[in-house]
């Protein structure tokens, strides 16, 4: 049986059935048939080899940002939140090497890193994603992106682990081409020392703006599409005069029309027929293809 195959990995968790709903930013999803956590990079080998070799397919959960699941679940699904270390080397007088596990959720990040003095995630401040998520998506906002603060990424496959350094990496607007395979399971981040208290008032300005600017409070995945070149989905959905469309529980927000809102017990389908409504209303009205940027488990979009 898979799971008792599985729970002879040393530092390996399985759960089985375990709601996911509540491990998401939209509230919204069924459950995991298995739900595996390993503890230590030795397990998340054994545990990708195990799959890979099997042709078992699996799902990676970071924070569970970007991400729509379906109302009937997934069969596998791998969480990396206990690979969090964080460990600091000089690079100079004024920059440092973090290596960060890809389980590290991001704020947590940016807080070790202004207790630190270290600066250069400050324009991150408030997207929930892990570290591991924010390199995959390259998250970022109109001025900074993470993969301008990436030295060196360590992916885990079948065969192992390794690394690759920032100049051997595809990154493109919110995405990062993944070797064959394998995941992200760690990276090597470089800041520059500066003073705590000027990197607080930075993020302190992100974070008003975000909350300004976004449904901050309200269960989303986020920026629903990716902004066209030279343009803003947000604008064009809103152009469209889509602001404020429900179906059920599921709304365009009123605030920004870029995001989709959970207003109480929203369905994984409501928020797909929202999504496929702004496509097409934005397609016929402007001749735009907009292109999803929240990963969908287990439906077609």
């Amino acid at each position: 049986m898979l799971s008792e195959d599985l729970k002879k990995i040393r530092d390996l968790q399985v759960r089985e059935d375990v709601p996911l709903l509540p491990l998401t930013s939209f509230r919204i999803g069924g459950p995991a048939h298995l739900f595996l956590v390993p503890g230590s990079l030795k397990a998340l080998e054994q545990t990708i080899s195990y799959l890979s070799n099997r042709s078992i397919p699996y799902k990676v959960l970071g924070r569970g940002s970007n991400l729509l699941i379906s109302d009937k679940g997934v069969k596998i699904v791998m969480s990396l939140a206990a690979l969090n270390s964080i460990h600091s080397s000089p690079r100079g007088h004024f920059l440092k090497t973090v290596s960060v596990g890809a389980g590290c959720r991001l704020d947590s990040f940016v807080s070790w890193s202004i207790r630190n003095g270290l600066s250069g995630l400050e324009n991150l401040s408030g997207i929930p994603a892990s570290i591991g998520g924010a390199i995959a998506m390259n998250a970022g906002t109109n001025k900074f992106s993470m993969s301008e603060a990436i030295e060196a990424v360590q992916f885990t496959g079948p065969d192992g682990s390794c690394w690759l350094r920032r100049d051997r990496l595809q990154f493109d607007y919110r995405s990062l081409r993944l070797p064959d395979r394998a995941l992200i399971s760690a990276a090597r981040i470089q800041l520059c020392k500066a003073d705590p208290d000027r990197i607080r008032r930075r993020v302190k300005r992100v974070m008003l703006k975000r909350r300004a600017t976004q449904p901050a409070g309200e269960p989303s995945a986020g920026c629903i599409f990716r902004n066209p070149p030279g343009d803003s989905a947000g604008r064009l959905i809103d152009r469209c005069g889509l602001k404020g469309l429900r179906i059920g529980d599921a709304e365009i927000s009123k605030r920004h029309a870029n995001f989709i809102v959970n207003c109480g017990k929203a369905s994984a389908l409501q928020v797909v027929d929202l999504l496929k409504i702004i496509r097409e209303r934005v397609q016929k009205e402007t001749g735009i293809k907009l292109v999803p940027e929240v990963s969908v488990w287990g439906m077609e979009t």
